[in-house]
């Protein structure tokens, strides 16, 4: 298994990490063939990361400003 040489190594890898993404670019309203960003060497995953990072996320996620926003935000609701 450890035979494989470093294709068989970058092709898992790469399979590791674009499928998931793939999944997170789709249901996030992005075009998902961005996750192919991930197979660049050394920058293409936090390129990938960074697209998903600084996205407005259609669940309005962005707009909470810090973490005691979001409790007002529940204390309001009670």
């Amino acid at each position: 298994m450890l035979e494989m040489g470093l294709l068989g190594w970058t092709v898992v890898v790469g399979i590791l990490f674009v499928l998931p993404l793939w999944r997170i670019f789709e249901r996030v309203g992005m075009s998902p063939y961005m996750s192919l960003y991930a197979l660049i060497p050394f920058a293409g995953l936090p390129l990938a990361l960074g697209f998903l990072a600084f996205r407005e996320w259609p669940n309005g996620e962005a707009r909470i400003r810090g973490p005691f926003d979001e409790f007002d935000r529940v204390k309001e609701r009670v």
